[in-house]
């Protein structure tokens, strides 16, 4: 900043008789300014600071030089604030990465403490009992909430893995799907079709209407197909706990077909899916997973619209009968059921041969309007699942955590 900036001039806009007056400190030049101080008319700088004005203009310069160093210690004032925030700031920041160390380590902690309680623990063999036995409170609550709910993010990361993809079978009806997902998908094989006796179907017609039952037992198999992810069912043999579990589910489900005596008779395919339905796991099936039960039924019943001719002279065979994929789905809880040694039929495969024979003595008209009501309500429990899910969304909205 300038001299002429520093100090504050005030000029004398007086009248031309005042601008001849002489400085009144060197009383040579015609004075120009006027002291703010002292009031003496002064014709330059010089004369300002002289000695005899530095009455004046040390009182002026002391002022000036007061002002500019309380400016300069607010400036270090706020400097020394700054200085103490991004102190607090990298406090505050090794603060939380220390914490999340620390979440790390009890993390890191809690899943060696897993490996250990499972070490030496023969998982292929032990119990799901045994298994659960082994995880604390706050796991297997984490366990049952990713089970009962498969569509969470939990559920889905817990699938994820390239192990249970490897081994994953995806059931066996949606392989000859147009447009069906391909490369690491694994489908289960066709199973193969039973011997049905023509005279057992031609005596159909004066047999009360099982079709809905039908429905019932094929609901019941396709629910188990997806939850043990075994493609056929009938090849559970091949794992004895598969087959058990297997035979269990679907007696739970439908305990008309494994009773020996019984005179359940559904009127309707909605009073059939409540009452299998009800009859699950509870918290096994939600309205989701079972609108994909249904979907899976309508797929199984719809008749196929061409039908390959018949290279072979042998009417009895079913190989390419319209219902085909309905007649697989029976044959393949015929072969769930079979004896263990291989014996005599069982009452339960008798029951399910006499289920094909209805299914061979049905009109495809029927069957192609079964199959379009089954798609009817997977749509409407889809739309209703998607309705609450929004609903769980909606801030202020009370969630049931029961």
């Amino acid at each position: 900043m300038s001299d002429a900036e520093i100090i504050r001039f005030r000029e004398d806009n007086s009248s031309s008789a005042q601008d001849k007056v002489l400085c009144g400190i060197c009383h040579r030049q015609f004075s120009r300014y006027t002291c703010p101080e002292c009031n003496v008319s002064y014709c330059s700088l010089t004369c300002f600071r002289s000695e005899a004005h530095s009455q004046c203009s040390e009182t002026f310069y002391r002022k000036e030089i007061q002002t500019s160093t309380k400016a300069k210690s607010k400036t270090s004032e706020e400097r020394e604030n700054m200085l103490e925030m991004l102190k607090r700031l990298e406090d505050q920041m090794q603060e939380e990465d220390s914490n999340l160390l620390h979440d790390q380590h009890e993390a890191d902690s809690d899943a060696d403490d897993l490996v250990h309680r499972f070490a030496g623990v023969d998982i292929s063999s032990a119990t799901s009992d045994e298994l659960l036995r082994l995880l604390t409170k706050e796991e297997r609550d984490k366990f049952f909430k990713a089970v009962n709910d498969p569509t969470s993010q939990l559920a889905q990361h817990l699938l994820d893995s390239h192990e249970l993809r490897s081994a994953r079978q995806e059931p066996w009806w949606e392989a000859s799907l147009e447009g069906s997902p391909s490369g690491s998908m694994r489908y289960g094989s066709t199973p193969a079709l039973m011997e049905v006796p023509l005279d057992l179907s031609k005596h159909q017609s004066s047999s009360p209407c099982l079709i809905y039952n039908i429905c019932a037992v094929l609901i019941a198999y396709a629910f188990t197909t997806r939850r043990l992810s075994v493609s056929p069912l009938s090849s559970a043999g091949d794992d004895a706990s598969d087959e058990v579990e297997a035979r269990r589910i679907i007696s739970q489900a439908v305990p008309f077909l494994v009773a020996r005596q019984s005179k359940v008779l559904y009127s309707d395919l909605s009073s059939a899916i409540t009452d299998v339905w009800s009859r699950f796991d509870p918290g096994s099936v939600g309205v989701e997973s079972f609108s994909v039960l249904l979907n899976d039924l309508s797929i199984i019943v719809k008749p196929r619209k061409v039908v390959a001719v018949q290279a072979s002279s042998d009417d009895s065979s079913l190989n390419d009968h319209p219902s085909i994929a309905l007649l697989a789905a029976l044959s393949d809880l015929s072969g769930l059921f079979a004896p263990r040694p291989m014996g005599a039929s069982s009452h339960i495969q008798m029951k399910v041969r006499y289920y094909a024979a209805q299914i061979l003595s049905t009109p495809q008209h029927v069957l192609r309007a079964l199959a379009e009501e089954l798609q009817a309500n997977a749509q409407s429990l889809r739309a209703e699942a998607g309705t609450v899910m929004s609903e769980l969304r909606l801030p202020g909205k009370n969630r049931d955590t029961s």
